[in-house]
C-alpha cells in the first residue's frame, strides 16, 4: 500500500461522455495571495447537463451540477474564483468526446477527457493536493480496416 489510497467518488450517476458532443468546458481558477491554480475545478457540459470535476487530496469527484459555474470572490481574505473558457480557448466546442479516464500523477488523481479527433486534455496537480494545470496532447488517430 502506498501513502495514499486513491478513490473515485461519484455523486449521482457516472458520466457517459463517450459519443457525446462537448458543448462547453469551463475551468474555475482559484487564486489566493500570489498562488494561482488554473483550473482548480472543471465544468463540462454535455447533453445540456453540467458535470463538476475536481480533486480534493487523494479523491477525485465527478458530480452532476445543476447550473453553469459562476465566478466569485472573498476579497477580504484575498481569495478569488474566476472562470476560464477552455472550450473557446482550445477551440474544442462541438468536438465529439470518445470518453474519459483517470489515474495518478504527481501523487494526486488526474483526469483525461479524450476526443475522437485524437485530442486529449489531462487535468492534474503540481502540488499533490488540487488540480493546478492541464496538458493538451493530440494523438495521431489511425484506424485498421
Amino acid at each position: 500500500m502506498s501513502t495514499y489510497d486513491y478513490d473515485l467518488i461519484f455523486q449521482g450517476e457516472k458520466p457517459e461522455f463517450g459519443g457525446q458532443v462537448l458543448q462547453q468546458l469551463i475551468g474555475q481558477n482559484y487564486q489566493t495571495h500570489d498562488e494561482l491554480y488554473s483550473p482548480h475545478q472543471v465544468f463540462v457540459l454535455v447533453n445540456d447537463q453540467w458535470w463538476r470535476l475536481f480533486v480534493d487530496g487523494p479523491m477525485l469527484y465527478m458530480q452532476r451540477w445543476e447550473k453553469a459555474p459562476e465566478a466569485w470572490a472573498v476579497p477580504e481574505d484575498q481569495m478569488f474564483w474566476s472562470l476560464r473558457d477552455l472550450g473557446r480557448e482550445l477551440n474544442i466546442r462541438g468536438e465529439m468526446l470518445s470518453g474519459w479516464f483517470y489515474g495518478q500523477r504527481n501523487r494526486a488523481p488526474a483526469l483525461s477527457l479524450n476526443f475522437e479527433s485524437g485530442l486529449q486534455i489531462t487535468f492534474f496537480s503540481t502540488d499533490g493536493e488540487h488540480w493546478s494545470t492541464f496538458d493538451v496532447t493530440r494523438w495521431m488517430v489511425s484506424r485498421l480496416t
